[in-house]
């Protein structure tokens, strides 16, 4: 009888390190088949259908990435078994006859590796994609989970469920803040550089731009003075430490008893890391300006960037070229010159002598 026990070989050599092979697909030959293998699967998987047959994924595939003959598929599936991002088990459920255990059948589902790599690949992208934006809103929550963390800090036994909240809430806010920030200032920048930019709608649009950029200036002065303070005023009074303490505990509460020690201990290094870069944004300190101030100066010298641009496209729009197009021309007329002498005269008269 053959054997049940499924390991095909990979279509391509797998990464250099094992721990990475489920990334391999993403440069093999066909990797574009086996994108849309392991989007067909995420999909079932938002459907909580846990396995599929090959036949499942050719039909689900989306029409533009379907192969004609299914038996490309079969192997795409191979292939990612072979890397680690999917699993195969027999198909024991089709098996009516004696012949049937001569055959290869199996049923695929995602690996533990395969969705940790279709997550990263997914952030990846989003990420790529992001153009960020200035976030004034999340200005005010900061000011807002400060001022709860000061009113539960007074309390006289503060409640760890409510500081452990206050502060989730406050550096979900601050990474979202801090986060589109730097997606926004890139795209900006790009936008000043003239970098995947259609002139004309940037033309229709740099009105409310620099409006927009104006406006958290604005907010960023006054509410960032605002939520230094506030930082100023819990540390000055030794209250945060207590409330991340609060808040370390209560995220290990869950962990195993032998992983407990350590648990706690991560935690209280994650939670004094994050209180840390939250002040540091925020708060300069000696020898060193803090992020929101830098960023405050990084928007504040985009502005006159954006009308030197905006003047510049508005000349080259009513005519007068610039110097690289001069030279352009210039080029056109020697290659028509008619003779050395012509072209001679011409540089004398063009660059001069």
């Amino acid at each position: 009888m053959a054997s049940l026990t499924h390991s095909p070989a990979p279509l391509a050599s797998p990464a250099s390190s094992a721990d990475y092979a489920p990334f391999a697909h993403l440069t093999a030959p066909n990797a574009v088949l086996y994108r849309a293998v392991m989007r067909t699967f995420l999909a079932a998987k938002e459907r909580f259908a846990v396995h599929l047959r090959p036949e499942d994924v050719h039909t689900g595939m989306a029409a533009g990435s379907r192969p004609t003959d299914p038996e490309a598929v079969v192997k795409a599936l191979d292939a990612l078994v072979g890397w680690g991002n999917l699993r195969a088990d027999p198909d024991t459920a089709r098996v009516t006859a004696v012949e049937d255990f001569y055959r290869k059948r199996f049923i695929y589902q995602l690996t533990r590796a395969g969705e940790a790599t279709e997550a990263a690949l997914g952030t990846y992208d989003e990420v790529l994609g992001r153009r960020g934006e200035l976030q004034a809103v999340a200005l005010h929550d900061i000011v807002t989970q400060l001022r709860a963390l000061l009113v539960i800090a007074a309390e006289g036994e503060p409640d760890p469920a409510k500081a452990h909240v206050a502060l989730s809430v406050l550096t979900a806010r601050f990474t979202d803040l801090a986060d589109n920030a730097r997606a926004f200032m890139g795209s900006l920048q790009r936008t000043i550089d003239l970098h995947d930019v259609e002139v004309e709608a940037f033309l229709a649009y740099k009105d409310r731009l620099i409006q927009y950029l104006e406006r958290f200036i604005q907010d960023l002065i006054t509410l960032g003075g605002r939520i230094a303070a506030l930082i100023g005023e819990l540390e000055a009074q030794g209250r945060v430490g207590p409330l991340l303490e609060l808040a370390a505990v209560r995220e290990a509460a869950d962990a195993a008893p032998e992983d407990a020690a350590q648990a706690e201990a991560a935690a209280r290094e994650r939670w004094a890391a994050r209180w840390s870069g939250l002040a540091e944004w925020f708060v300069s300190g000696e020898g060193r300006e803090s992020q929101a101030r830098l960023l405050r100066g990084r928007a504040l010298n985009s502005i006159p960037q954006l009308l030197a641009v905006v003047r510049q496209l508005n000349e080259r729009r009513a005519g007068r070229s610039d110097r690289s197009a001069d030279f352009r021309e210039l080029a056109r007329w020697f290659a028509h010159a008619p003779d050395d002498d012509a072209r001679h005269r011409l540089w004398r008269g063009g660059v001069g002598p």
